[in-house]
């Protein structure tokens, strides 16, 4: 016996509407935006209604998707396995704006893509001019009392920005959001870390563990996080590489490329096979942009 979705989120915004504007013009036809909906926790009603309308007010003039019908009995879906649509099976390049970003490796378990030229150089360069004066040690959230700390497996300086803060980065962030299928307001922050040589960040989990006091304190503001985004703002000499040590896996950083790597399984739970770390910077100095995104739309505590 099927059930009705249970209530989800029923809040538009900007974001949303700019999402499904973009995703509608990309040719995704409506079952598969409200299912992406309904994977990110939104309400089912709330979705098929968002889609219906955004496909009314479309100004394309190609043939437009089917609307929604109205499903009297459709599967109970859970918030927590929402996951983005670039990590699951598909093409081998994705479209923006003009811009062709080919995937030069997947991984099927767990979920990681290799994207080539997500960032241009001058994007690259701009970002690192726009964090070199707010730079600060970075912190790693305590598990026992949410607070952040400053602990010597992370050596990384460290600069954060709002989301759409700067219009390079509200730019960025929508070509994310395309590529990843999770609206803008699913994203944390754009974090820019600078490596100096001898930095790293040793192995670690970027997904948050509820059994934790301090880290499910974070789950109050978005939801578990799902999938994280490591974006290279140049190219080191050597070292540097991004590690997942329990696949023997290395990607090394290439400026303009990126990893994207999830963290659910199809049961929802998570995988800690995306055990990753930062190798040490042998040569040179490392900068990346690093971009987590959540199961809900994300709310800073402040």
């Amino acid at each position: 016996m099927t059930r009705e979705p249970r209530a989800g989120y029923s809040a538009s915004s900007p974001e949303l509407e700019r999402w499904l504007a973009r995703h509608i013009e990309q040719g995704f036809d409506a079952e598969s935006l409200v299912l992406s909906m309904l994977r990110s926790g939104y309400d089912a009603t709330f979705a098929r209604d968002m889609v219906n309308a955004a496909l009314g007010s479309a100004a394309s003039p190609r043939r437009r998707p089917s609307p929604v019908p109205p499903p009297a009995r459709q599967p109970a879906m859970r918030p927590a396995a929402a996951t983005p649509h670039a990590l699951a099976a598909g093409g081998n390049v994705f479209r923006h704006e003009g811009r062709d970003i080919p995937i030069l490796f997947a991984m099927e378990a767990p979920r990681i893509l290799l994207l080539q030229n997500l960032l241009d150089g001058p994007e690259c360069d701009a970002l690192v001019t726009l964090a070199r004066d707010r730079l600060q040690r970075s912190p790693v959230v305590n598990p026992d009392t949410g607070d952040e700390n400053l602990i010597d497996a992370r050596t990384s300086m460290g600069a954060m920005f709002q989301v759409g803060e700067h219009p390079l980065i509200a730019g960025i962030e929508a070509r994310i959001a395309a590529v990843t299928g999770l609206p803008v307001d699913h994203g944390e922050g754009l974090q820019i870390l600078n490596y100096k040589p001898g930095g790293e960040y040793q192995p670690h989990f970027d997904f948050f563990n509820p059994q934790r006091p301090g880290e499910a304190r974070q789950l109050r503001v978005g939801g578990q996080r799902v999938a994280t985004l490591v974006i290279y703002l140049n190219s080191p000499p050597a070292g540097g590489a991004t590690a997942f040590p329990r696949l023997g896996l290395e990607v090394a950083p290439v400026k303009g490329n990126a990893v994207l790597f999830g963290y659910k399984l199809p049961d929802g739970s998570l995988d800690e096979r995306t055990l990753h770390a930062g190798l040490p910077v042998e040569s040179g100095e490392k900068w990346i942009a690093t971009k987590w995104l959540r199961e809900h739309p994300y709310r800073s505590r402040g």
